[in-house]
């Protein structure tokens, strides 16, 4: 997902630029929205605890609570694809105190889900606070040590190589067909491994029984540090791993999929609601108060916001469709 990155004062400059000659008509102009918040808000999180994209939202809870006055708290419901969580928050009232912890697993992925119980687009996307890189892996015993060599070693045998699947519901699992497709192997051809999370593909990998694995680059550090485990190829940069070469300049310009966390709310969230979740966020990306822990998590403070976010989230499930039909 290419996106332009707005923070700071061109953040707040830009929204600014977009609601003068309107605030008269804004819902709520003037009234106690524009004193948004005045209570405690609940974020909800539609992921499980302790992974990367659960340590950034919580981060990202904690400093906006910090910066609006007032807590965001931080609740994970799983289960069902995120859908019940999802269904939870645009259920709610158009008050901006029941937010959702919004990324492509949340949103764009959902686009491909049959029989949702919202129309998965029918919310107000709010921001998109940060990005992460995939990495492209395989165990240092296959010998393989470049994208190129892989490619090689996927069209010998297409049915024979290995590939761990969570399920073909992650960016995870896209990115993976994103690679099949650049290298002009069927999806359909290999063989998909199954497993719950990036963290135990990457151990197959690293132990030999699958052939490549893709997940969040922070899914790598423990088995790349002790060597057992070869990242090939990053799909955007990582701040912990410079020395990794991207996906691009290997020649692989396509493979650019990446994972994200940000805030959305039910449809119709009060402008002043929104902007002032999004001032309080470019103030954050301005004084960098989210760096550190995002960058430790291999995240990138990316805030972008308004229509331009809009038109990436429905880029990205554009992407999950064409390559979703790649395996049916």
């Amino acid at each position: 997902m290419r996106t332009r990155t707005l923070t700071g004062a061109a953040l707040a400059a830009t929204l600014a630029v977009g609601l003068t000659g309107c605030a008269g008509d804004l819902p709520g102009a003037g009234t106690a929205e524009s004193d948004y918040p005045t209570r405690a808000v609940e974020l909800v999180l539609p992921f499980g605890s302790g992974g990367a994209t659960d340590i950034a939202a919580r981060a990202m809870a904690e400093a906006l609570g910090q910066q609006l006055g007032q807590p965001l708290n931080a609740t994970n419901q799983t289960g069902a694809q995120q859908v019940p969580a999802v269904s939870g928050v645009l259920g709610a009232a158009a008050d901006g105190y029941t937010l959702l912890a919004d990324g492509a697993g949340s949103s764009s992925i959902q686009s491909l889900l049959p029989d949702l119980p919202y129309e998965w687009d029918d919310r107000t996307f709010i921001a998109n606070v940060a990005s992460g890189a995939h990495a492209y892996a395989v165990g240092a015993a296959s010998g393989v040590t470049t994208l190129g060599e892989l490619e090689e070693k996927a069209q010998a045998d297409p049915s024979s190589f290995r590939v761990a699947w969570l399920g073909g519901t992650t960016t995870s699992d896209y990115a993976t067909l994103q690679l099949l497709d650049e290298i002009d192997v069927d999806p359909a051809d290999v063989v998909r491994v199954p497993f719950d999370g990036s963290g135990e593909a990457m151990q197959a990998a690293a132990a030999g029984d699958v052939d490549l694995a893709s997940g969040g680059s922070s899914a790598i550090a423990s088995l790349y540090s002790s060597g057992d485990l070869v990242p090939l190829a990053l799909t955007a940069e990582d701040p912990n791993y410079p020395e990794i070469p991207l996906a691009s300049d290997e020649g692989y310009e396509e493979l650019d999929l990446q994972y994200w966390v940000g805030l959305s709310g039910p449809a119709g969230l009060p402008e002043p609601v929104v902007q002032s979740l999004v001032d309080a966020l470019g103030e954050l990306a301005e004084g960098g108060q989210l760096d550190d822990t995002f960058a430790k998590l291999g995240m990138t403070v990316d805030i972008v916001t308004g229509d331009e976010l809009d038109a990436a989230v429905h880029e990205e499930a554009e992407t999950f469709r064409e390559l979703g039909e790649l395996v049916g």
